[in-house]
């Protein structure tokens, strides 16, 4: 009579859970992704109301202060929209649109540079009137929503919105260099 299983057998068995596995967490992990980019496309159409709101009270939407880096523009952008500081006019009785601006999920808001993914805020210098502006991020996967986004550029033709390079954009205006 046979008692246990043998040591084939019980490799057999690991191998095939380390395979199941295996097909499991990159599952997990594309579920995971595509839930960061549905997130990333949710808050643009919020960030899209508050400017909109903005722009029915002010009569032009925010034109931020630059800085060397995507997220410290991003920043101050922010601030704009929670306190009403530095959104390059007066804005008087300002309340906030926004209690907190959201940032790319895999933003690390320790840190100024453009070596993370981060929100973009912007226009090309020749649309600095308040008219317009474009919110650009790049998504981690390909969407359908890229077939219905703004392409092109989203800053100074850096072609940052195409299909191709997964840039989602969204805004108001046509502007030269975009």
């Amino acid at each position: 009579m046979k008692r246990g299983f043998t040591l084939i057998e019980l490799l057999i068995v690991i191998a095939i859970i380390g395979v199941l596995s295996s097909i499991v967490l990159a599952s997990l992990n594309n579920a995971r992704s595509r839930a960061r980019d549905t997130k990333r496309i949710m808050e643009f159409k919020q960030i899209q109301t508050a400017l909109e709101l903005f722009y029915n009270q002010y009569g032009q939407y925010p034109v931020t202060a630059g800085a060397p880096t995507w997220d410290e523009h991003w920043r101050f952008f922010s601030t704009c929209l929670e306190t009403g500081v530095g959104c390059g006019i007066a804005t008087p009785g300002f309340q906030p649109l926004m209690s907190k601006v959201p940032q790319d999920p895999h933003d690390d808001p320790a840190t100024l540079s453009d070596s993370d993914p981060t929100y973009y805020y912007a226009w090309p210098a020749g649309c600095s009137d308040g008219r317009s502006y474009r919110l650009a991020v790049y998504l981690e996967n390909n969407n359908f929503i890229l077939q219905s986004d703004l392409d092109g550029s989203f800053y100074s033709n850096n072609n940052g919105c195409e299909d191709s390079n997964k840039g989602y954009c969204v805004g108001i205006g046509v502007c030269g260099g975009w």
